[in-house]
């Protein structure tokens, strides 16, 4: 066993903070190299695992796995790394040869190349990145057999008793109206998926459940599909819902669905769970994905659109629905105590509208449990200064309260006299510039708030202007709206919204059951708001004038025309 220092474990934890950093400056997005599914052929035996290597490439793995892996899977792979208590979920312990995403039936070992492809493609919607590009294929494949035959302890890999069967796609149901509603009708019904994963797929199912560790773990929100594990960088194929479904998820409560639905009706429910996936336009297009971080592309201007009259209360008006959404990509705020290194709520999607008086933001997230704290529970949570280890993410089973779901939206009060590329700090401003901060609350207060800095917590003001248009939760989301006048009288703390200007924004969201509270919480990098200016009326008005004015010259030359022939004549 290798014996890490102390140095070397400051290292580590240091390492995946500044990663989690880095995650966040990544979402600008750059070109990645290309990959490859390389799924394995169908197969009923164990040609699939590779010979045993050499005792030189497992050496050479293990060089790989004390510089790479070992800081979240630990010295003798038990997932219990020096970071591993601050990341969500939990590194995989190696020991029981428990794997989740495979192609091979469940409770069985995986191929070696799932394990290849889960090394190199990573496990969206974690901590574990893809590592092509970083480690070169034969450093992969070495990794994996030190992995095999040195840390995994509960099964043996060399065993011929230890059973491969790849499962078999079959013929794929193309996707259609059809497909998709006898999906539903499984997902339902049958298969009674929604048990766990909720009403609408948002994973707001049964949130109580544990993996084999006895860690809580949750039901996949059906929604993200950019945070499946197994998309192996390809959200949007129904072949990797297909394949979990039919080999279901060793070590999780996730059963697999090889006898009891048919591989049509497999194919159907994929399909289904492909058409929850949130998309765009009309057409239903898959979101752009960043090819670093695996998240959708961030567009960094929220558009507000005029509307004539007073803007629509309802979510589900047209004012609202026609109207072009922004993807918010969150991260936990890890800089200052306490720290949120398990962020349950990671994007919130933002419409707004404006009429001219008054600007309105539609802020939409997913959220598992509807959290409302009582004076008792907030007063505790204001108390709390340190960090509740990640392993059991859910705060309430340490600190036993809960607290308010809450979102907030915030705006540079003096953006006006800001010199571009200069913003407040968005952790809560700074004493210089300060943030202007509209706040929600699952209790149904609302209100206005000062940032000026991390150290101050956030100052409410007397302001009333802000209000909750609505604010609803049903099958594992929220949808609120909050409102205000475009300019008002305290111009010293209340931003003043322009037509035509970039205002920077952030985005701020806390889930009660996970404890957030203050700095604890989740939180975007700066968006720009932009309010698009009204299309004139003289937009419309000069083009009928300007026809109506040739038709009249070109009468009075056809005129002139004729007249000249007649006197001709």
């Amino acid at each position: 066993m290798i014996k890490l220092s102390r140095f070397e474990m400051n290292k580590a934890i240091l390492t995946v903070f500044a990663g989690g950093i880095l995650a966040v400056l990544l979402s600008l997005g750059f070109p990645a190299p290309a990959f490859s599914q390389g799924e394995p052929t169908p197969s009923e035996s164990r040609d699939q695992l590779d010979a045993p290597p050499n005792d030189t490439d497992i050496e050479a793995g293990k060089l790989i796995y004390f510089r790479k892996c070992v800081w979240c899977h630990g010295e003798e792979g038990g997932g219990d790394g020096p970071s591993a208590d601050r990341l969500w979920p939990r590194p995989r312990s190696f020991v029981e040869g428990t794997f989740k995403i495979r192609h091979t039936a469940s409770g069985e070992i995986p191929t070696d190349q799932d394990l290849f492809l889960t090394v190199t493609n990573g496990l969206p919607g974690s901590a574990m990145p893809p590592w092509d590009g970083i480690l070169t294929e034969k450093d992969r494949r070495n990794v994996i057999q030190f992995i095999k035959y040195r840390l995994v302890k509960d099964v043996d890999f060399k065993d011929p008793d230890e059973s491969i069967t790849v499962i078999d796609y079959g013929k794929q149901v193309p996707n259609s109206p059809e497909s998709v509603k006898r999906g539903e009708e499984v997902f339902r019904v049958k298969g009674k998926c929604l048990e766990c994963h909720g009403e609408e797929g948002r994973g707001d199912g049964n949130s109580t459940q544990k993996d084999e560790w006895g860690f809580p773990i949750f039901p996949a929100d059906l929604h993200k599909c950019w945070n499946f594990r197994g998309n192996r960088r390809d959200p949007y194929n129904p072949r990797n819902v297909f394949r979990e479904v039919s080999t279901g998820l060793n070590g999780t409560p996730m059963p697999s669905f090889k006898d009891a639905l048919t591989e049509e009706e497999r194919w159907d429910v994929a399909n289904f769970i492909m058409s929850l996936c949130e998309r765009r336009g009309e057409k239903a297009e898959p979101l752009a994905m960043d090819p670093l971080t695996d998240h959708p592309v961030i567009r960094f201007v929220i558009k507000s659109f005029f509307v004539e009259g007073e803007i629509p209360a309802n979510p589900d008006d047209p004012a609202w629905q026609d109207k072009e959404r922004t993807y918010i990509g969150l991260a936990g705020q890890i800089t200052h105590k306490p720290r949120n290194f398990v962020r349950l709520v990671d994007d919130v999607w933002v419409r707004s509208l404006y009429n001219g008086k008054d600007v309105a933001y539609l802020l939409e997230w997913d959220d598992r449990n509807k959290s409302v704290g009582t004076p008792e529970t907030m007063a505790q949570a204001s108390q709390i200064r340190e960090t509740p280890p990640a392993g059991d993410p859910i705060a309430y089973k340490y600190a036993k309260f809960i607290t308010n779901d809450s979102v907030g939206v915030a705006f540079a009060a003096k953006w006006q006299d800001l010199t571009p590329p200069t913003k407040p700090r968005f952790i809560n401003g700074d004493e210089s510039n300060h943030l202007d901060v509209w706040k929600w609350d699952a209790d149904g207060t609302v209100g206005s708030y000062t940032g000026q800095g991390w150290d101050h917590p956030l100052e409410k003001r007397a302001s009333k202007d802000v209000k909750t248009a609505s604010a609803e939760f049903k099958n594992g989301r929220w949808r609120v709206i909050m409102v205000r006048s475009m300019a008002t009288d305290d111009k010293e703390n209340d931003v003043q919204f322009e037509t035509g200007r970039y205002i920077p924004t952030v985005l701020y969201a806390w889930d009660g059951h996970n404890g957030d509270y203050g700095l604890k919480r989740s939180i975007s990098t700066f968006y720009y708001s932009f309010l698009i200016p009204p299309i004139p009326n003289t937009v419309y008005i000069f083009p009928i004038v300007g026809v109506g004015i040739v038709i009249a010259w070109e009468f009075w030359v056809l005129g002139k025309v004729k007249e000249a022939k007649n006197q001709k004549k």
